[in-house]
């Protein structure tokens, strides 16, 4: 269920002590990403109720983008669509950016979800998948990959 993977996803971010090493943060935004893949069809006949105050703000955003700067990179180069041919001009990522953004996205709708707004919460997270967060999910994936293929993945000793 997507919300038990959103629960870890912002539990890992708000946790102080987290190193945000490169290896754990893609782990964090695969099981993330790849849970999403199965959210429902977000489209919902009830209405929204005022959020009062449930939307991450600014300064929530703030920090997270604060802690991501533990990350050992974050400028990346990437295409926006990379179903356009020929290739669009390359723009620059941002790995802080990445964090904040989807922890706006998840953490609005797993408070949603925790008071019992289900629907709403399952609509938050599956427009915003489609539209914003999963860009910058796979954007940040893939940047991480990249970086842990060029450093290494850190599992030497371990067994397969």
């Amino acid at each position: 269920m997507f919300a038990t993977e959103a629960r870890r996803f912002v539990d890992w971010v708000d946790d102080e002590t987290n190193s945000w090493a490169p290896k754990d943060a893609l782990q964090r935004l695969v099981d993330l990403y790849r849970s999403a893949l199965d959210l429902p069809d977000g489209y919902t006949r009830e209405l929204p109720e005022e959020d009062h105050g449930l939307r991450v703000g600014i300064d929530e955003c703030r920090r997270v983008a604060e802690r991501a700067a533990k990350l050992p990179f974050d400028y990346y180069g990437e295409v926006f669509d990379s179903t356009v041919l020929p290739p669009e001009e390359p723009v620059i990522g941002d790995l802080r950016d990445d964090f904040s953004d989807i922890y706006r996205d998840v953490a609005t709708g797993l408070r949603l979800f925790e008071l019992g707004r289900r629907a709403e919460a399952r609509w938050e997270w599956s427009f915003n998948f489609s539209i914003h967060w999963g860009e910058h999910g796979t954007s940040a994936i893939r940047a991480l990959h990249v970086y842990l293929s060029k450093n290494g993945f850190g599992d030497e000793g371990h067994e397969v």
